[in-house]
This record gives C-alpha cells, sequence and structure tokens, in this order.
C-alpha cells in the first residue's frame, strides 16, 4: 500500500458481484499506463447480498492497493462517497460508479487535470461540448435535462458546472475536509459544491461519454427521484424563501380583509397586512430560510429585514393604491399584484444584506 497515495480512487457499491472485478483490474490497468501507479482504490459496500464485497475482500489481499469498508448498518450512495473521502489518505479524490457507466479508462485524465490545474473539482461532464450519452430515450434525456435545469433554479452553485448531477469527479480533499455535509440521495456532487462551500471552487468540466449499464439493474426508482427534489429544497434558500412569502402572502392578504372589515379602510388594512407578513416571514425565514447564516442578535436582524423590506413595502402598497383608485380593481387583487411585484426586491436584498450567502 502507497504510504502517500497521489489519488484515492472511491468507488461505492452494492450488488456489483457481476462487475466489480473486471472494473477494478480495468481501472489499475488505466492508471497504470497512464503513469500514475502510486495509487489506493477504496470500495465502500453497503453490505451487498450478492457478495461483492467478498469480492473486494479477495481482491485487496492480492493487491494492497485496494481497500474494503464494508457497512453493515449504513445505506446510501451519497454517504458511502463521503465514507470513502474521510478514508481517502490523498489530496485527491476520484469518484466513480462500478457499474461501466463511467469509463475507467477516463479515471487518468480527470486526474491529471486536477493535478496540473490544481483543481478543487474537476467534473465528467455529459453536457459539455464532446460530451454525450449512451443509448438513452426521449424521455430519459428529457428528465435528465429538466432535474439539471432544476438545479440550476433552485441552486445557484450548481452553476459552477454545466453536468452538477454528474457522479464522475475528482475533489481535492481540502475542499471537503471539515464541512458538515448532509448528502441525501445518489447526487453527491452537488451537495460537495453547494453546501456551504469554504470558497468559491475551481471548477472545470471534462467532457465524457456517459454509458449503458454493462451488467445489473438500475438503482434508479421513484424514491431517488423523490431524494433528488427533497435535497434541491434543503439546498435552495430561493425555494425556501418563496415558500414562506407564499404562506406570508396568506397572512397578509387575511389580515388586510380582517382590518377592511372592522374599520372600512384598505389603506389601514393594507399596511396592517404588511406589517404581519413582515414578521411572520421575518421569524420563518430566521429560522429556516437562512438559519446556516445567523449573525448577530436577533433584534438587530429584525430591524434589518424591516429596513430591508421597505422597498418591498411601499411597493405592494402603491401598486394596489394605483390599481384601485385608477383602475377600479379589488383592493386585496391589487395587494396580491403588489406582493408578486415585491417578491424579487425583498428576495435580493434580505440574502445579500440581513442574511449574508
Amino acid at each position: 500500500m502507497p504510504r502517500n497515495p497521489q489519488i484515492s480512487v472511491v468507488i461505492p457499491t452494492y450488488n456489483e458481484a457481476e462487475n466489480i472485478a473486471e472494473l477494478l483490474a480495468s481501472l489499475r490497468s488505466s492508471l497504470e499506463k497512464e503513469g500514475i501507479k502510486d495509487f489506493e482504490i477504496i470500495v465502500v459496500d453497503d453490505n451487498s447480498p450478492d457478495g461483492t464485497w467478498r469480492i473486494v475482500e479477495k481482491m485487496s489481499k492480492e493487491d494492497d492497493r485496494i481497500r474494503l469498508i464494508r457497512r453493515i448498518n449504513e445505506k446510501g450512495l451519497a454517504s458511502a462517497v463521503l465514507r470513502g473521502i474521510e478514508e481517502a489518505r490523498a489530496p485527491y479524490v476520484l469518484i466513480m460508479d462500478a457499474d461501466f457507466q463511467h469509463p475507467p479508462e477516463m479515471a487518468p485524465k480527470l486526474v491529471k487535470i486536477a493535478f496540473e490545474k490544481n483543481a478543487d473539482v474537476v467534473v465528467a461532464s455529459r453536457y459539455v461540448r464532446g460530451g454525450g450519452v449512451e443509448g438513452w430515450n426521449k424521455l430519459r434525456l428529457f428528465i435528465s435535462r429538466f432535474a439539471t435545469f432544476l438545479a440550476y433554479a433552485a441552486v445557484k452553485e450548481s452553476r459552477y458546472t454545466t453536468d452538477p448531477l454528474s457522479g464522475f469527479f475528482v475533489v481535492k480533499k481540502a475542499f471537503v475536509n471539515g464541512r458538515k455535509l448532509k448528502p441525501r440521495g445518489y447526487k453527491i456532487l452537488l451537495e460537495i459544491i453547494a453546501r456551504d462551500p469554504p470558497w468559491k471552487p475551481r471548477v472545470i468540466d471534462v467532457p465524457y461519454i456517459f454509458r449503458n449499464r454493462k451488467r445489473g439493474k438500475s438503482k434508479l426508482s421513484t424514491n431517488t427521484i423523490i431524494d433528488y427534489l427533497l435535497h434541491l429544497l434543503d439546498l435552495s434558500t430561493i425555494t425556501k424563501f418563496a415558500i414562506v412569502g407564499f404562506f406570508g402572502s396568506l397572512v397578509n392578504l387575511g389580515v388586510m380583509d380582517l382590518v377592511m372589515r372592522l374599520s372600512n379602510s384598505y389603506d389601514l388594512g393594507s399596511v396592517m397586512g404588511i406589517e404581519t407578513s413582515i414578521i411572520s416571514n421575518f421569524i420563518f425565514n430566521d429560522i429556516w430560510t437562512f438559519k446556516k447564516n445567523l449573525k448577530g442578535k436577533v433584534l438587530a436582524r429584525l430591524a434589518g429585514y424591516h429596513g430591508s423590506s421597505l422597498g418591498s413595502a411601499v411597493t405592494i402598497y402603491t401598486t394596489m393604491k394605483l390599481l384601485h383608485v385608477f383602475l377600479g380593481l379589488n383592493p386585496l387583487l391589487g395587494q396580491l399584484i403588489g406582493i408578486l411585484a415585491g417578491f424579487a426586491v425583498n428576495y435580493l436584498l434580505s440574502s445579500r444584506v440581513i442574511w449574508r450567502w
């Protein structure tokens, strides 16, 4: 076993007995052929019923560059990858699957680019010029593209790469060390680049062709899709902000309607609705949307949030007033239109001033 390997390769596995021996042999050959001899291969197996771990265990006795981590009471690709990174002894870690969808002959190229460019992340991308997929039908292509679009829309850090959902990449271990990552499902790259990165990473995309699985069954399922959507929600401040804003809008309109009924004044109703929703939105943004960015005392944040909401409040009230006076629109409907107009202003000021991110 090399004391100071240049690269650690982490391969998460579950029921890959049909592929693992050939994959490890091919990977070793590819690395050695390109002059990369000081490496270690860490297979993190979730106690596969088909005995994948037994095959790896046998191979590790024949080649001490192969290491087995057998997890008995844990499951999940993303958490397996993080366990492998934690155990890795090299400054760079290559992540790949065991089913040949990630061609092992591409591994040396990704590693060399990471070394030469001092990159934080090198992504094997299906969607950069020269990349692609093999054998996918139009529906699967659409699902993949749409999933990437959702990541781009919800998580700004995902835009560092053309393929934030890739499972084939090299990452600098220092970029991961010490971070409280919360992996969910399969999309570990998105977690690594988006969950409180210690600095803006230098990311390089390298084109590759995603292949069909060589043997065995795909692990894509409805649960995988649900996990992905929940993962996006967890990472996305703008989505959380929008959810809080939606319920704040209901509070706004509800209070406005109540005050109008009691006082017969739509001006007072508008102002009371705006103020109540500001307080409501602050509470939920503070404890949910931006909880990782809390700085200073709560009263100082509340005062700052009132200040940052001033533009939105003026927009809401002015829109309501103009639409009612000049178009005769119902004040409640005018207030709703004003809320929609003020959302962008409120988000930009809140996220960049009160809860910096």
